[in-house]
């Protein structure tokens, strides 16, 4: 029995208790329960006047009150504690366009949970309050996003996601050029927490390569690959050449790769090497 009270005592006692930057308040008495609802005993830290709407207190001094109360908490690097007044408001509606926003992004997104939070104190929001989203939000579980109020200020809110999206890894080392296929990809489901650009939740529809060497199981996205190349080094091509309303065509091989436009070398059937603009697959004009 007295093994098991010290085993309580031990594990109660290793419980660590750390200060967040911020907290949310409806009361305008702040209460040792309102920072950790966890804790053990009830007892005030501080009373914001009820004209305040956001009311910041050093970090020290919110530890020293919990610590003349039996109490240990850390601090941490949290130099001071903001505590802001709920927001009345219903951000039903802003999680929705978030969803939304994501959804038509990633069709295979699988969307847990939502959660919007103001940041300061908002009193309303317009009926038919529109999101702003920016391009990083498609990229990060968690962010800042803005409404316009009714009097054309910016009102922001802090979201968080948590969701699962199937992304393209690859499957082995892949060298730089390779094309992209399924031998050399899979397809798994991962966190939607941080991407680096657009993550590829399938395998394109035209063909592409892979820009770099990748290690395996390489999550993808946009900037690992770029479109095929029209024409490819030492590829046969078509040739044509241009007279007036004459059109001839002849055989050569490119000695370099290109892209619609890019002007690159050929080699004709002779050994002479030309100039000429690519203008299709496998099919350039000569300069």
């Amino acid at each position: 029995m007295i093994k098991w009270i010290f085993l309580l005592f031990l594990g109660t006692s290793a419980l660590s208790y750390e200060l967040q930057k911020e907290y949310f308040f409806t009361d305008h008495t702040i209460v040792s329960t309102d920072v950790f609802p966890q804790i053990g005993k009830r007892f005030e830290l501080v009373r914001i006047p009820s004209d305040k709407l956001l009311f910041r207190l050093d970090a020290n001094v919110v530890a020293k009150t919990f610590e003349l109360n039996g109490v240990k908490i850390e601090t941490g690097k949290v130099r001071f504690v903001t505590f802001v007044k709920k927001s009345p408001i219903d951000v039903t509606s802003l999680k929705i366009q978030l969803a939304r926003f994501l959804t038509e992004r990633y069709p295979a997104i699988e969307i847990e949970g939502i959660s919007v939070i103001p940041r300061g104190y908002v009193e309303a929001l317009p009926p038919e309050a529109n999101a702003v989203f920016d391009a990083s939000c498609a990229l990060n579980g968690s962010g800042t996003f803005y409404v316009v109020d009714a009097n054309g200020l910016r009102r922001y809110f802090d979201y968080s996601v948590e969701a699962t999206l199937p992304v393209l890894h690859t499957t082995r080392k892949v060298s730089r050029k390779e094309v992209l296929n399924g031998m050399n990809t899979v397809q798994k489901a991962i966190p939607f927490d941080s991407f680096r650009d657009v993550p590829l939740s399938s395998m394109p529809q035209n063909a592409q390569r892979f820009r770099a060497s990748l290690k395996p199981y390489t999550p993808l996205t946009i900037r690992h690959i770029e479109k095929m190349p029209l024409v490819l080094k030492n590829d046969n091509i078509v040739v044509e050449v241009r007279n007036g309303t004459v059109v001839l065509e002849l055989i050569a091989t490119a000695t370099q790769e290109g892209g619609l436009y890019d002007i690159i070398t050929i080699q004709k059937r002779d050994g002479k090497r030309s100039r000429a603009k690519v203008i299709g697959e496998k099919r350039v004009e000569l300069q």
